[in-house]
């Protein structure tokens, strides 16, 4: 997607529109819900809580499984540090659905009735080194010269990083540091849905506000990114991290880690999650229009070296007929004259010397007419051009009026479609000298999306159903055939021959045409 021009920058400036109200609209929320008293800000709801952490965990899992796959696969380090953020949340979001599964959450503080430090330390310290490791990911994505990175040692160490705090901290819970003090544990206990008074927790408020930025920030690269590269899989990644960080200032707000208590910042973070998966879609549907347009692309390569290869051979082919077999024609029509002229021929020697004669002029006239189309089919260029010059070389070597016309754009096809088409034409007129009685040839391209090639004359003509072999009919249905094209001939006796090749979609390279 180029940004170039105002068509090319329309969709960049529709997702810089979309992200920044997306970005006025969560501040408003967030003033709405500090400035608000009517605005419930938590909730209690055991399945709802149990459904967001489920969700969040499936989907955070698989977009760390899909990144790492890319990242192995297209040795991609950005998406190796994307795939082990990813990996982190959903570290912390199973932990946290196990745990409140098996009824363990009483024990390390992570229920309503029993609020502790340990639930917050552990989202605090997950959702730092995730914020770390997707900045990274941006900064390595714009950046060049970047090292290559092991898949495996990038996914783990972080996730076993964290989960070694976690058990550390599991283990030494009285004596984790006060990111809330006790009365607001308390106060959350009395009423899951109260605010946290402003400067009741300053240090979680901080450390809250520093990962915010690094989601932010985050989001900016992505959103570099994206400006770069126009998938919109970056443009859902900077959405759903802007969201991040706005869910980050909500957490110290109101500290929602608790098992069945849903915050506001749980559902943005369920909106995170979200964007993640449409994201996930939307990367897989440009990895696949990628796919397609490198594989027209190896077939566009692949044909114009067959062509290149098979113009290449015919052109050695020519230079051997001219300079071997052609030659050789000469010396034996100069020693046939010679010998005609030495000895006298009488009766019937002489009418068998003049047919031998005859019969050396017609085969050094095929050794000609084909040096001329192998020459002629080994040229590159426009096909109109290279046409007009066939058509006039044929009507000047054999003294019949030959003309071409064409209507339409020029026509645009590919190599390999242009060397089957110039030997139907090349076919065509070769009949049109040996069995027409021609004094008049046209040649008409006609291109309205599709491309009609037309040979008439106005010879003698034949019946179609009859099925003369000698006027090459069939290998000219077989070479339109290899290019996806339709070969018809219409003819009646004494109301010449018409020869029509059409070949749709022919303005469009890398169809049938190719």
């Amino acid at each position: 997607m180029s940004i170039d021009g105002g068509a090319g920058r329309r969709p960049y400036l529709s997702v810089d529109l979309g992200l920044a109200a997306l970005a006025v609209a969560l501040a408003a929320l967030t003033t709405i819900v500090v400035t608000s008293s009517s605005v419930l800000s938590a909730t209690v709801n055991d399945r709802f809580d149990v459904a967001i952490i489920t969700a969040a965990t499936l989907i955070s899992g698989s977009v760390a499984a899909l990144d790492w796959a890319r990242g192995r696969v297209a040795h991609d380090p950005a998406a190796l540090l994307r795939s082990s953020a990813f990996a982190v949340l959903a570290l912390l979001n199973g932990l946290t659905l196990v745990v409140g599964i098996v009824g363990a959450d009483s024990v390390l503080g992570g229920t309503i009735e029993n609020p502790g430090q340990l639930p917050i330390i552990a989202g605090v310290v997950a959702r730092a080194v995730a914020a770390a490791l997707l900045v990274a990911a941006g900064w390595v994505s714009l950046s060049r010269g970047v090292p290559s990175l092991r898949p495996g040692l990038v996914l783990l160490a972080p996730a076993t990083a964290v989960l070694a705090v976690m058990l550390i901290a599991a283990l030494m819970q009285e004596a984790l540091p006060r990111l809330v003090p006790q009365e607001m544990l308390d106060a959350i206990a009395a009423d899951p849905a109260a605010l946290m008074a402003g400067g009741t927790a300053p240090v979680l408020a901080a450390i809250q506000s520093i990962i915010g930025i690094g989601f932010l920030a985050a989001a900016v690269l992505a959103h570099r990114l994206f400006r770069r590269s126009g998938r919109a899989a970056d443009a859902l990644l900077a959405a759903g991290l802007l969201v991040a960080a706005f869910s980050q200032v909500h957490s110290a707000i109101h500290p929602g880690s608790y098992s069945g208590l849903v915050t506001i910042g749980d559902l943005l973070r369920l909106i995170f999650y979200g964007l993640l998966l449409i994201g996930v879609v939307a990367e897989s549907r440009d990895d696949l229009a990628d796919l397609r347009a490198a594989t027209m692309e190896v077939r566009r390569l692949a044909e114009a070296e067959f062509a290149a290869v098979a113009l290449e051979e015919r052109a050695r082919l020519a230079r051997e007929i001219h300079d071997g077999l052609a030659q050789d024609l000469w010396y034996a029509k100069l020693k046939q004259s010679r010998l005609a002229q030495i000895a006298g021929f009488e009766g019937e020697t002489k009418q068998l010397n003049e047919e031998m004669g005859d019969a050396i002029d017609s085969a050094l006239s095929e050794a000609r007419n084909a040096v001329a189309a192998m020459r002629q089919g080994a040229e590159s260029g426009p096909l109109l051009d290279i046409l007009t010059r066939h058509v006039d070389d044929f009507g000047d070597r054999f003294a019949i009026r030959a003309e071409l016309t064409s209507r339409g754009p020029a026509p645009e096809i590919g190599p390999r479609a242009q060397a089957e088409l110039l030997r139907i034409v090349q076919e065509a007129l070769t009949n049109v000298r040996k069995h027409a009685d021609a004094t008049v040839v046209r040649v008409e391209v006609v291109t309205d999306g599709d491309l009609r090639l037309t040979v008439s004359d106005n010879g003698r003509g034949f019946r179609p159903e009859g099925g003369s072999a000698g006027f090459g009919l069939e290998s000219m249905r077989q070479r339109a055939g290899v290019i996806g094209g339709h070969l018809s001939v219409t003819s009646e006796p004494q109301n010449g021959t018409r020869v029509e090749l059409t070949l749709p979609n022919a303005r469009r390279e890398g169809t049938n045409a190719e």
